[in-house]
């Protein structure tokens, strides 16, 4: 049974990306070849008397330049995503970003996500951590940024809880800063209010 499912995977466009990891843009190309793969034979030998020689030709044409673009699409898609599965296996390199963070090296926790990511810009964990290095930091628009870089990736699916968080997180910290800033604001006021008497 493999040694026949295992050709189709190959020749129809997601359907590799659907069956073995269950993604949905994948799924959605394997469907959109189903139906012009449908179309083209229900125009073919349904409506016979409606279509012309050189339509049926056509019909056959836009399905064949159809097939070789959903297939290209999906299979460069599918690389992406195992690229982000095979990140870093040895995890050496991101095990060095995390040790950065926690020790609060700033700096090279940076140093060491853009190696990461200059290799595999679709590594999902280092994005993430980047966002929060970011965060942390106070760069709130890089920390936004990072996320929606994030989100584009199909692999960050499974990590949906974790961005939801930072989001939430960065919302919170830029509230913080203002009631921060509010109360220095309040401070010197008074502080000049008081040399102000004083005087």
């Amino acid at each position: 049974m493999k040694s026949f499912i295992k050709p189709i995977f190959f020749l129809w466009p997601g359907s590799s990306g659907a069956m073995r990891y269950g993604l949905w843009g994948h799924l959605g190309v394997a469907l959109l070849f189903g139906v012009i793969c449908q179309l083209t034979i229900f125009l073919n030998f349904f409506w016979i008397d409606f279509l012309s020689s050189f339509s049926k030709v056509c019909t056959w044409g836009f399905a064949l330049i159809a097939w070789l673009f959903l297939s290209v699409a999906a299979s460069s898609s599918l690389k992406k995503f195992e690229r982000t599965l095979n990140a870093d296996s040895s995890g050496e390199a991101f095990l060095e970003a995390q040790t950065h963070y926690l020790c609060g090296n700033w700096f090279e926790t940076e140093c060491c996500l853009k190696n990461l990511l200059k290799k595999n810009p679709y590594d999902v964990e280092a994005l993430l951590l980047k966002a929060t290095l970011y965060r942390h930091l106070r760069r709130f628009s890089e920390s936004r940024k990072t996320l929606a870089e994030l989100e584009k990736i199909e692999a960050s699916s499974y990590w949906r809880e974790e961005i939801e968080f930072e989001k939430k997180a960065i919302v919170e910290d830029e509230n913080d800063k203002e009631d921060v800033e509010e109360e220095k604001d309040d401070a010197t006021l008074e502080a000049e209010d008081t040399s102000d008497k004083n005087a």
